[in-house]
């Protein structure tokens, strides 16, 4: 599936399975969510994300300060949070190895090693290291990924580094599947997201 696809999707299941209750969890669903289902297409030579990798982390950067905005606008206390339970080594680590596996990920052939269960599983140790209650929004997204890609024709290396793969191979990745999805994903994510709205109100 194409990359909008993957994000609407990513957020939509993250909404869907993690049910947000207040702000800051409903900031953090939307937000890793999508970024979970985007992150394993590193390693396509023609996404956007692979061609500018700098401005990928500047985006991220720039995500950060956003949700760092919002965190102080809205005071969700996101920021406090993460800081009152780990340190800024830990944080400083836990950024290092995310840069690093994705580095590393970004130089691998497509559907190897960022569509692996080994990648998850570096990422979530680098999010546990920021903070684990990021953990589960990303973790979702990003099965979300993997999911919708094994019913593809192209097999993924779930296993990396043991050699074979899996897929399904019941749709093409751009085709007519790849447009049910993402309107099937649009529209979930935004009932999910009026539901949200009407709960807290």
């Amino acid at each position: 599936m194409l990359g909008k696809t993957h994000m609407i999707i990513g957020v939509a299941s993250s909404l869907a399975i993690t049910a947000p209750e207040t702000a800051p969890e409903f900031l953090l669903a939307v937000g890793l969510g999508a970024a979970g289902a985007a992150i394993s297409d590193i390693d396509v030579e023609t996404s956007n994300i692979h061609r500018n990798m700098g401005k990928a982390i500047l985006l991220i950067i720039a995500a950060a300060a956003v949700i760092l905005g919002l965190d102080i606008f809205l005071k969700t206390g996101i920021v406090h949070k993460i800081t009152k339970d780990s340190s800024i080594l830990r944080i400083a680590a836990g950024c290092l190895l995310f840069i690093i596996v994705c580095a590393f990920g970004k130089e691998q052939p497509h559907r190897s090693f960022m569509h692996s269960f080994l990648a998850l599983l570096l990422l979530d140790c680098a999010l546990g290291l920021i903070w684990p209650k990021l953990i589960a929004y990303f973790t979702v997204g990003f099965l979300s990924h993997l999911i919708l890609d094994t019913l593809n024709k192209k097999k993924l290396s779930l296993l990396y580094p043991l050699k074979g793969g899996f897929c399904m191979g019941l749709f093409c990745a751009d085709g007519l599947a790849n447009q049910i999805f993402y309107i099937a994903g649009c529209i979930a994510a935004g009932l999910e997201m009026i539901l949200f709205v009407l709960r807290i109100l």
